[in-house]
């Protein structure tokens, strides 16, 4: 979170009581759910709105742009489809076996090139343009079944872990959508919150 390196809440915080410290650190971490009178909260969560605002925003323009992408795809895919079929009517029928033979290696070609583009697209994550609604029916799991590398990133996770990043994105995130990504860097501060709370209930 931007927040936590404002260099105004390290001098903000020097006044402040341990308990009043901690109950800040929770309040952040488990945001909209939780909230206090203490001043200094008021600022972050002032400060957490505004960023959360522009980051649907952002949200916002890249579900259009991806909207667009594939209002593009079909175009091209109708175009591409048409074009066959005028080849396909001008030729004899003594032909017909090259035909479907032809087909399934356009189908290979056309398989093999999306394999290597979610392939591409799951490694180089800063350019990663899926983007998955938050909902009731959203799932971790799925999203692991079909990304070979998403389901490596979880899988030393412990379920518990796991399942409280799904209900917190489901309860904080809900109608928005996310890349890869974004749900990756959930996940990871849902680890560290619960790493926090374990050590904690250690000590």
């Amino acid at each position: 979170m931007k927040i936590l390196l404002d260099p105004n809440i390290a001098v903000l915080i020097k006044d402040m009581s341990d308990a009043e410290c901690a109950e800040i650190l929770r309040c952040i971490f488990e945001y909209p759910n939780r909230d206090c009178e203490i001043g200094l909260w008021k600022y972050i969560k002032t400060q957490i709105d505004r960023d959360a605002q522009k980051y649907k925003e952002k949200c916002d323009r890249a579900l259009a742009l991806v909207e667009k992408r594939k209002e593009t795809d079909t175009k091209s895919s109708t175009k591409s489809s048409s074009i066959s079929c005028m080849k396909s009517s001008v030729i004899v029928s003594s032909k017909e076996k090259d035909i479907d033979k032809n087909i399934d290696i356009e189908k290979e070609k056309d398989s093999s090139i999306a394999a290597r583009n979610v392939e591409n697209s799951v490694k180089l994550v800063e350019n990663h343009v899926e983007n998955f609604l938050i909902n009731e029916y959203f799932s971790l799991q799925s999203i692991a079944q079909v990304f070979p590398d998403f389901a490596i990133c979880i899988k030393p996770l412990l379920p518990a872990i796991v399942t409280r990043a799904e209900r917190t994105l489901k309860q904080k995130r809900q109608g928005q959508r996310l890349t890869m990504k974004q749900i990756l860097e959930w996940v990871e501060q849902e680890r560290v919150f619960y790493q926090q709370s374990h050590n904690k209930d250690k000590a």
